[in-house]
């Protein structure tokens, strides 16, 4: 079988299934007017190094901006850890590795094929969310259950540490904008990383709409979506009809 430079399987069942999962994914950004980067996001922030990725967890299409920016943006190979992973397996093809609550012997196998691909192809990145379970947006930031130190001495050591605020807000459309929000990089957990991710998360809720026509604004438009019906129709030329079926004559 065929592999790729990460070592992950690259025959023709697998590239199908990963040209399957990519479309499906991408399919779910399409609901998404525009994905927008802050922070300089659109700049890999560590070219040459394996990266981890730690995001907050708080609105659902958060893995599909993650992908698209990791893959699509920075043009890695991507992993991610992922608890429900037998409920879904079809993004595994895509970088997905199982992460089941209480089966350490899966948990255990999918560090060590996270090291594995990183030590054989440097560009891979990891991206996981150190809060564990999806929170309510308006809440906050929530306490990190990962233990990203302890994870740090399991990966290897040239790994690069950053984090990404992510948000999905309503600019004026029918259809969320999806918002990056690029940290400051770092070398190895220190304790730091809460408030490094609120910081980025912070700058991802307040982009707006302004900051993206002008010249060196500080946002970036990462993917263009589909604009929604209230971008799409224009029924003006229908008016003097509908008026005669609205006031009485």
């Amino acid at each position: 079988m065929s592999a790729r430079p990460d070592g992950a399987p690259d025959g023709l069942g697998a590239r199908l299934a990963r040209r399957f999962a990519e479309r499906a994914i991408r399919g779910e950004l399409d609901q998404l007017r525009r994905v927008v980067g802050v922070g300089g996001v659109e700049r890999d922030p560590a070219p040459g190094r394996p990266l981890v990725v730690y995001a907050n967890h708080h609105v659902y299409p958060d893995s599909f901006l993650l992908w698209h920016l990791v893959t699509q943006v920075w043009e890695r190979p991507m992993i991610v850890w992922m608890e429900a992973w037998d409920r879904a397996p079809l993004f595994g093809p895509v970088g997905a590795l199982p992460f089941p609550d209480g089966d350490a012997r899966r948990r255990v196998r999918t560090m060590r094929e996270t090291t594995r691909r990183m030590t054989a192809d440097p560009r891979t990145a990891l991206y996981l969310y150190p809060e564990g379970s999806m929170r309510v947006p308006e809440d906050g930031l929530g306490p990190f259950r990962a233990d990203l130190g302890r994870l740090a001495r399991v990966l290897p050591q040239e790994v690069a540490w950053v984090p990404v605020g992510v948000h999905a807000g309503w600019w004026g459309e029918s259809r969320p904008t999806g918002v990056l929000a690029l940290g400051e990089p770092h070398d190895a957990p220190d304790g730091t990383e809460p408030a490094r991710l609120g910081a980025a998360l912070e700058a991802a809720r307040g982009a707006r709409p302004d900051d993206l026509p002008r010249d060196g604004a500080e946002a970036v438009v990462l993917r263009d979506g589909r604009p929604g019906a209230d971008e799409r129709w224009d029924l003006s030329r229908l008016a003097p009809l509908y008026e005669r079926w609205t006031f009485p004559t």
